[in-house]
């Protein structure tokens, strides 16, 4: 049931109390300042005021929330149109376009479609975790599933060292996000080290404090975004 539905089953509510307790009123001739029945009109009609300014409050943020929804949805799919599929045409089209590749990217020592299919991955899976960084809050699946995959990822050596040169690419926030899920990837690996295989205990004790560290920087992000757009 929607807001604006409990706002108007509390009003219905008052107005059946206030026609209960006018029939119940003996103080018929009494003077209408003191009667029940002004009063309970004083009340209905702050009531009734109090009733209109929410919902418009409910109705303006909830536009305000589906805006904000949209543009994010908006700002994902011309991300993805203006640089995911731009990298993978590079690696898709590797020996058709000669040395452009690695002087698009000349500090990654891109000599082959391998590579460049490599960094073309890479800058996609960066990516996922700033869109997700974006969209959180709205998400139903749960940050820990989410981190748990992202773990998995964050394990991988080529990664780790792409990343140094493509982190210019990202903001300060997925920066920190990313980083964080490779430190905490880095304990996962030095656990398989020492007991040659990691449980899942082991997983979720990293996570929950992955998951805690994450969800702050989120906060602090859209905090310094607010104050910025303010």
């Amino acid at each position: 049931m929607t807001f604006s539905k409990y706002l108007l089953l509390a009003m219905i509510a008052i107005s059946a109390l206030f026609v209960y307790l006018l029939c119940q009123d003996p103080d018929l001739d009494q003077p209408i300042e003191q009667s029940t029945i002004y009063k309970l009109m004083m009340l209905l009609t702050g009531g009734a005021g109090l009733f209109v300014a929410l919902t418009l409050y409910h109705q303006a943020r909830s536009q305000e929330m589906a805006s904000e929804e949209a543009l994010e949805l908006s700002t994902i799919k011309i991300i993805n149109d203006l640089w995911i599929t731009p990298n993978f045409r590079l690696a898709h089209d590797y020996d058709k376009l000669g040395s452009l590749p690695a002087e698009m990217y000349p500090d990654l020592s891109i000599a082959s479609s391998k590579d460049m299919h490599q960094v073309a991955f890479a800058i996609s899976v960066f990516q996922i975790f700033e869109d997700y960084k974006t969209i959180y809050t709205r998400d139903k699946t749960g940050v820990n599933i989410w981190l748990g995959n992202f773990l998995n990822w964050a394990q991988s050596d080529t990664l780790q060292r792409l990343w140094p040169r493509l982190r210019i690419n990202y903001q300060a926030s997925t920066i920190q996000m990313t980083e964080s899920l490779f430190a905490a990837a880095n304990e996962i690996k030095v656990l398989r080290g020492k007991q040659g295989q990691v449980s899942y205990d082991d997983y979720q004790t990293v996570i929950h404090k992955l998951a805690t560290v994450i969800q702050q920087q989120i906060a602090n992000q859209k905090f310094a975004d607010r104050a910025i757009g303010a």
